[in-house]
């Protein structure tokens, strides 16, 4: 079995037990086509697309906003990357598409470029839990693509706790 099935086997496994065991939520109507709108918080893994390898970790903050954008905070310093500012869709049911751009920038704070992400993302049943998996493609400072890698991460509603 590869790493890339394995990791994404581990991704579904985590919403499970994350959404029986997150309480419901005011904003869980399972009708509603807005149901992601909310503030979440996130467990980012972003990974080789060929081989599966971690190749970094991080916690962050994830809005959605009603009228489809969105803003991802990422736990990282922010004088190497800004936040990621986006849109959001919904596709249908409770999957979703997400696509954020955010800035890098060197230690000296000189701009390096740009990520563009796509996210396919998808909420529990109950709406508490959040999981998706993507590709970012990584631009240098004169627009060149010159990478791409696979992030994924999981959520789940930030209630204030």
């Amino acid at each position: 079995m590869n790493i890339r099935w394995k990791l994404r086997t581990l991704l579904l496994s985590s919403m499970l037990i994350i959404s029986i065991h997150s309480p419901a939520s005011a904003q869980s109507a399972k009708t509603r086509p807005d149901r992601i709108v909310g503030v979440w918080d996130a467990q980012i893994a972003n990974l080789d697309c060929n081989t599966g390898v971690v190749l970094a970790s991080f916690r962050g903050l994830h809005k959605y906003e009603l009228g489809g954008t969105a803003q991802v905070v990422p736990a990282t310093n922010p004088a190497l990357l800004s936040a990621h500012v986006g849109t959001w869709r919904r596709l249908q049911g409770n999957n979703y598409q997400l696509a954020i751009k955010m800035f890098r920038f060197d230690a000296a704070g000189n701009s390096v470029g740009w990520n563009v992400v796509t996210f396919n993302v998808a909420l529990n049943k109950e709406g508490t839990a959040e999981a998706g998996t993507g590709q970012a493609e990584v631009f240098d400072s004169d627009g060149n693509s010159v990478a791409t890698t696979c992030p994924q991460f999981t959520g789940t509603r930030f209630i204030g706790e």
